[in-house]
């Protein structure tokens, strides 16, 4: 079989959070529903999805048989992702980066914004006539070597390594 799922790993504490906040929500929606009233069922079902998107995770799969990829979003084992074919490789480069994002900002009167940077390894395809793409990253090294070797075997193409 030639298909390979990687998913980021839920840490201890995300698990027990969100499985804090969906169970007490299913609760509280089932068995306090009652005596509060319809007024909060809202929050019951706020808690029910809080607790399963911090219970998600994100990741790649690989269909090498067909050619394709995917960048997925995993929800209680559901993976949703759009499949992507592969480009015609010259070579693939595993590498070290810093990841920044702008958080806030984005209103008229808004004057408050924060630029958060995180380390990822990133995996770029080279194409054969074109700009790179970046096929995934991640903050584990094993994982971005696994998925890169398994390219180089399927494609024959050679690694750039500058981790």
């Amino acid at each position: 079989m030639e298909k390979f799922i990687y998913l980021e790993k839920i840490s201890l504490k995300s698990l027990i959070l969100g499985n804090l906040l969906w169970i007490s929500g299913l609760f509280l929606l089932l068995f306090f529903n009652v005596t509060f009233g319809p007024a909060f069922v809202l929050v019951w079902i706020d808690l029910i999805i809080g607790g399963f998107v911090i219970l998600s995770n994100n990741g790649i799969e690989l269909d090498l048989k067909n050619n394709q990829y995917r960048n997925v979003f995993s929800i209680l084992g559901l993976k949703i992702g759009d499949w992507k074919n592969f480009p015609k490789m010259e070579s693939i480069s595993v590498f070290r980066s810093n990841i920044s994002t702008k958080v806030g900002g984005i209103g008229m009167s808004s004057t408050a914004s924060a630029r958060i940077s995180e380390k990822a390894i990133l995996i770029n395809l080279f194409p054969e006539n074109g700009k790179p793409t970046t096929l995934y990253f991640t903050k584990d090294e094993k994982v971005a070597l696994e998925i890169s070797e398994k390219l180089k075997m399927k494609y024959e193409v050679e690694i750039i390594n500058k981790l």
